[in-house]
């Protein structure tokens, strides 16, 4: 059986739902098993909203991400990847290149830097 459960409410997701998929202005950044989202998220803009998701146990020493920049025009999205006006990490790369949602670690990712994530989130 599957169902699709539509929510901003991260704490609730991963108590419903097997797999996750995040999306920005309407366009899915990553998608896979919960666990390995929410405890090694590849995408920054998954990254962002998990940083700031209330937990009953917070890691005072894990810092909040602030999602910072230009708030996109979702009837007309910029161009390359609809996350790059707000993403720390975006190159002119992201600025020209939408990134394709391909398969990493477990996961599909729409980041053409995701593998850095990878080798950050083990270290």
């Amino acid at each position: 059986t599957a169902y699709v459960f539509i929510s901003h409410n991260l704490a609730v997701v991963r108590h419903v739902a097997d797999h996750v998929m995040v999306m920005y202005l309407g366009r899915p950044v990553e998608m896979g098993p919960k666990e390995d989202i929410y405890t090694r998220p590849l995408h920054p803009y998954t990254q962002a909203l998990l940083s700031a998701t209330p937990t009953i146990h917070p890691d005072p020493d894990k810092p909040k991400i602030k999602i910072v920049g230009e708030l996109p025009n979702p009837l007309n999205p910029p161009s390359g990847c609809a996350f790059h006006k707000r993403c720390p990490y975006a190159t002119e790369r992201c600025s020209t290149e939408e990134p394709a949602l391909r398969p990493l670690d477990n996961r599909q990712v729409a980041c053409h830097y995701a593998e850095q994530f990878i080798v950050i989130s083990r270290a």
